[in-house]
């Protein structure tokens, strides 16, 4: 499975930052790089107030998953 990892900050406090990550069981990893800059927009658009700082495609590892 493959991993799509998303860094934003608040537009308003550039030290207040988060990570998101979802999971694309339907994309390899060429296929989420290609992407990647769109999946961005898409979240970027969905949540105004944020600002997109890098993201990252990656195999998924259950193991290193946080609960």
């Amino acid at each position: 499975m493959i991993e799509f990892i998303l860094v934003a900050c608040l537009t308003g406090a550039p030290d207040s930052c988060r990570t998101e990550t979802r999971l694309l069981t339907d994309m390899t990893l060429i296929q989420c790089m290609t992407s990647a800059q769109f999946l961005a927009a898409d979240w970027a658009k969905d949540h105004p107030g944020w600002q997109v700082q890098r993201h990252s495609c990656g195999v998924f590892d259950p193991a290193s998953a946080q609960i």
